[in-house]
């Protein structure tokens, strides 16, 4: 029996780089550095699995930036469907759009593609750092009359307080894998989900 904890791993004792003046983990899930295993994956799935209200949930939605890959991971097990928030605007009728910053960025998202028979949906994303993104993605579906059932990111950065602030702003909490603090120069996990 393989006892590795992958996701444990992908986060503990990794490289910190500073990018836009904040301290970034170099990490195998967003980065690919080392290259991204499908026991990481895997393993991702399977406690995903148990964590998230999906079962009720119309359809998924990441963005298209690196957690675009993490939710469409989840639309095949799950069988639903999903959908990207995009950092350009397509000019579709209806397109949704809001504006946000992270802790990285700051710009628009755009939504197209929300019918009316998409009620309810799970948003799947990467990481919750400053939670800027996550806000955005809140309020885009809000204004298209979409209920959001969880919201679920691999990892949290202890270091910004995206987890607080999402919730104070959304009421609602975050589930997350795992969370991590960024050292002057490596990471180190400070939580981990444990499946029952």
């Amino acid at each position: 029996m393989n006892t590795t904890d992958h996701i444990h791993d992908a986060f503990h004792n990794r490289q910190i780089q500073v990018v836009s003046g904040k301290k970034y983990c170099v990490n195998p899930l967003t980065d690919h550095v080392p290259i991204t295993r499908p026991e990481l994956l895997s393993q991702i799935i399977d406690e995903a699995s148990h964590l998230i209200n999906h079962a009720d949930a119309d359809f998924l939605i990441g963005e298209e930036d690196r957690g675009g890959y993490i939710c469409s991971l989840f639309s095949v097990p799950w069988q639903k469907p999903f959908t990207l928030t995009k950092w350009n605007p397509s000019g579709f009728e209806g397109e949704l759009h809001v504006d946000f910053r992270n802790a990285y960025t700051k710009g628009s998202l755009y939504l197209n593609g929300i019918t009316p028979e998409l009620k309810k949906a799970v948003i799947v994303e990467d990481m919750i750092d400053t939670g800027g993104t996550i806000i955005a993605m809140v309020h885009l579906l809000r204004e298209a009359s979409v209920e959001i059932l969880d919201i679920f990111a691999v990892a949290r950065k202890e270091d910004y307080d995206g987890s607080e602030r999402i919730e104070k702003e959304t009421g609602i909490k975050p589930k997350v894998l795992v969370a991590f603090k960024s050292g002057d120069a490596v990471s180190e996990v400070t939580w981990r989900y444990k499946t029952k």
